[in-house]
């Protein structure tokens, strides 16, 4: 699977890189930027499990003001839980990133009185393709006018991935309950501004629209439609990014 990504990649980008007598310009460079992720069935709000991601891209110009990019991405996604029923009776709420406080009072949580500590890592490789469009064809106002806008697709696969329950590692066990789908589909929107000639900054969302995994049987979920009953029987990621952009070089007229 991942091997027939690299190919498909490798081919998109060539195309996009052919020149002719009409070619209009062309950009490549390397993105890298850090990830705040959650998935949706871990009971449990986000985004809170912190990561990056890494990739490479080309775009080209497709009109003055708007232009098609293809990147190829490495990708940490999951989903960080922690609770303990101690921190909001004694006074120590909000700890959902995981910053457990020591204290000498504190005694082995009950498995029923609400504790969670649980951490669940992805890692993937994912193939998004934009649509770019600059503000500046929209409005004059400084500062505006110089961020863009983009929107798109990916797709995405699993390539490593850990789970732990309260300490535990749960991996194996979970992998074999609920298998992971081969690929997912994803939708992007985001926002690009530029720091100087080469080097920007940008915001991405990113809400899969495929599932990660199935969570539950039709038989153990109560839905009123067949769309409530498909969101509640799996999982699928929600992700922000926010990463730099390094142009390394430009081709075409």
């Amino acid at each position: 699977m991942i091997k027939n990504l690299y190919i498909i990649l490798a081919a998109l980008m060539l195309l996009m890189c052919v020149q002719d007598a009409d070619a209009q310009m062309f950009r490549g460079g390397l993105q890298l930027g850090l990830t705040a992720s959650e998935v949706s069935g871990d009971d449990a709000g986000g985004p809170d499990k912190l990561g990056w991601f890494a990739s490479v891209y080309t775009n080209r110009d497709i009109s003055p003001f708007s232009r098609l990019q293809l990147e190829l991405m490495y990708i940490q996604k999951g989903s960080r839980v922690y609770y303990d029923p101690w921190d909001d009776i004694h006074g120590n709420p909000g700890n959902g990133f995981g910053i457990k406080q020591d204290n000498d009072f504190d005694p082995d949580p009950d498995p029923d009185d609400g504790y969670r500590d649980y951490r669940f890592n992805l890692h993937y490789v994912e193939i998004p393709v934009f649509f770019i469009f600059d503000f500046s064809s929209l409005t004059g106002l400084e500062y505006v006018d110089r961020l863009s806008g983009k929107f798109g697709l990916s797709v995405s696969t699993v390539v490593g991935h850990s789970e732990e329950d309260k300490g535990l590692p749960i991996t194996q066990i979970m992998a074999a309950e609920r298998p992971f789908k081969i690929a997912e589909l994803n939708v992007l929107a985001g926002l690009q501004y530029p720091v100087t000639e080469n080097l920007g900054f940008h915001v991405r969302f990113s809400q899969g629209v495929s599932p990660m995994r199935t969570r539950f049987a039709r038989n153990e979920v109560a839905c009123t439609n067949s769309f409530e009953c498909y969101r509640k029987r799996h999982q699928f990621n929600t992700v922000w990014t926010f990463g730099l952009s390094y142009t390394m070089f430009y081709g075409g007229n």
